[in-house]
């Protein structure tokens, strides 16, 4: 379970508080452990979010493009994540059929996780959406906090080499109260979205690194915001491939070989900006473990996060509308204060927010954040 506590402290516009929750629980079975069959798992899992208010979101205070929270969502109870998986030759091929979400497989990183701000999760370039899926945006491919029918298959010929390929349903339905995780059925038509990645484990002067790089692809049209910024009727234009570039490194160990410093790079591209919001992402960060005497199990970092929008789509929101980009500063620590709980203190800086119309011109929103985080 996580409980989080907001304040808009300053800039953005309005000054105020916040407060959200998700209870995110379920069941997993493996098959061998009931005397079936090796390698098998079914998973259930189920979320039930809450908020201080339904409706508006807390971004109506910071003004921001990307939620502070990768876990703000519309209050619901909802199934999630619904499916089995097969794993063969201790995880050399692994298969999963059922309700799935792209983002627990994709576009991933193994430390930009820390981070609170949405920005660090799915990136924006390659689902078209806004980053959370609540406050009536409709997601084009199921992520958090809306999953859909998928398969999901993953191969890894030699160790340090994988390739994996996810076809989702492409209209996985709104993040409403009424959506109690079907939503997708009664959505239509019948539109895919394809998610492809690879990825390789190396050294760089004897530290581990990894790079992924991957595509995205969306059957359905896209609005075509080139029509709707120059007056014309709404249009609509069949999307196109969007990439991705994830790099991980270990950039410091200590004398025992475990962990200090972990750095992330992550950066994606539409070649069609048209039909997307977002042109270009791009962010990059820092994970310091044990950052005090005495606390292993902590961890700080520091991460910054770039959102460059398209032109037309700019353009069609009028000239108090977006801006060019969105900078986000986060700056968190984690404190590991049980085996089962952890508080996690969030500063973020949101540059190129919206426009205040008290004062006529673009600030910046300071936002301070505590993440109670427990586990059971």
């Amino acid at each position: 379970m996580d409980q989080e506590v907001w304040g808009n402290v300053a800039g953005g516009l309005q000054r105020r508080g916040w407060w959200n929750s998700l209870l995110d629980f379920g069941v997993e079975l493996d098959t061998a452990k009931l005397g079936w069959w090796e390698g098998g798992n079914f998973t259930v899992q189920a979320h039930w979010a809450q908020n201080l208010r339904n409706d508006i979101c807390f971004d109506d205070y910071t003004g921001g493009f990307k939620p502070v929270s990768g876990i703000m969502a519309g209050d619901h109870w909802r199934i999630f994540n619904l499916h089995y998986r097969h794993a063969w030759r201790d995880d050399a091929v692994v298969l999963k059929l059922g309700q799935i979400a792209v983002d627990d497989d994709f576009m991933g990183s193994d430390y930009s996780a820390l981070f609170l701000n949405s920005a660090f999760g799915a990136m924006p370039s390659q689902v078209g959406t806004p980053l959370a899926t609540s406050c009536g945006s409709p997601p084009a491919f199921p992520i958090f906090s809306v999953a859909a029918p998928g398969v999901f298959l993953r191969v890894r010929p030699a160790e340090p080499y994988y390739t994996q390929l996810g076809l989702y349903y492409g209209r996985p339905g709104f993040d409403e109260r009424r959506n109690h995780g079907f939503d997708w059925a009664r959505q239509s038509p019948a539109e895919m979205g394809l998610f492809w990645e690879s990825g390789y484990r190396y050294q760089i002067a004897q530290h581990p690194a990894t790079t992924r790089w991957g595509l995205s692809y969306h059957t359905g049209p896209l609005d075509d915001f080139s029509g709707s910024a120059s007056g014309d009727p709404p249009a609509t234009r069949q999307t196109v491939p969007n990439f991705y570039l994830v790099h991980d490194f270990e950039l410091l160990a200590d004398g025992a070989g475990k962990l200090k410093l972990g750095l992330f790079a992550r950066g994606g591209i539409t070649p069609e900006p048209d039909r997307n919001k977002v042109a270009f992402d791009a962010d990059a960060g820092l994970n310091w473990f044990a950052p005090l005497p005495g606390r292993a199990e902590d961890l700080a970092g520091l991460a910054v996060s770039y959102t460059g929008f398209g032109g037309d789509y700019r353009r069609s929101t009028g000239p108090d509308g977006v801006a060019s980009s969105e900078t986000t500063w986060e700056l968190t620590y984690k404190a590991q204060i049980t085996r089962w709980m952890a508080l996690q203190a969030d500063v973020q800086f949101l540059f190129n927010a919206a426009v205040n119309p008290s004062s006529g011109s673009r600030e910046t929103a300071t936002v301070l954040g505590l993440r109670a985080e427990i586990n059971f």
